[in-house]
């Protein structure tokens, strides 16, 4: 079950947040399989986006709250898992939207940075234009549009969207002397538990043997479709990549 985007998920209350750690990703680049990796070890919170704006304001009124500090006193409190972990992701455009003017080393205990990238941004760029299309974020999400058609343009905005987070996010990192640990989209996809480990490791999460994460529940998307557009791409002009 893709647990940590239920809004009935919560830790027992009562535990005091040790260690905060921030995802920090881009549209398509394996974050939500990081974070349910994360989540379903029960030791490293239950990250999600908890900072998309509509998803904001979702959780304030299904909790009751009213203000800012009273959201993220909340999440806190909700989100931590009883070893003291509480965790969140979070792409570029929502950290510019709600976060980028606030000192967030300061707002989350001990925070702590993970870095996800996607290697083959062509393939990135397909998979972010194909999802807006059919508004299917997630393998067990419902698909707005069976349909889609290639759109070079837009395959080429996407890119652009890509290359600007990115670059947003080592600007963020070196401007505040940041060195997140790094995670890569194609090394989690191949060797999900030893990138998990690392992961944990780098929360200082280690020693339990229920850290071992059992195999998600989300599928991988990319498809036939989907390689015929990265050929198609790829000949229709140079790779930018």
């Amino acid at each position: 079950m893709y647990t940590h985007h239920k809004f009935d998920h919560a830790f027992s209350p009562g535990v005091e947040t040790q260690v905060s750690y921030m995802v920090c990703a881009l549209p398509r680049s394996g974050s939500s399989l990081l974070c349910e990796l994360l989540c379903n070890t029960e030791h490293a919170g239950a990250p999600a986006e908890f900072f998309d704006r509509e998803t904001m304001e979702r959780f304030q009124r299904a909790w009751g709250v009213d203000s800012f500090d009273a959201y993220v006193a909340a999440l806190l409190a909700k989100k931590t898992s009883p070893n003291g972990v509480f965790g969140f992701k979070v792409h570029w455009e929502q950290f510019a939207d709600t976060l980028v003017e606030l000192d967030v080393l300061a707002l989350f205990p001990n925070l702590r940075f993970v870095h996800i990238d996607r290697t083959d941004r062509v393939r990135q760029a397909v998979s972010f234009a194909r999802a807006l299309q059919t508004n299917q974020w997630a393998s067990d999400h419902p698909v707005r549009n069976d349909r889609p058609m290639f759109d070079r343009a837009q395959i080429d905005d996407c890119l652009r969207r890509i290359r600007r987070g990115e670059e947003m996010w080592g600007r963020f990192f070196e401007q505040n002397r940041i060195s997140p640990l790094r995670v890569v989209y194609e090394d989690l996809v191949a060797r999900p538990q030893p990138t998990l480990l690392g992961v944990l490791r780098h929360l200082g999460v280690t020693g339990s043997p229920h850290l071992a994460s059992p195999p998600p529940t989300l599928k991988k998307q990319a498809d036939a479709l989907s390689e015929e557009w990265v050929r198609r791409y790829r000949s229709s002009g140079d790779d930018p990549a």
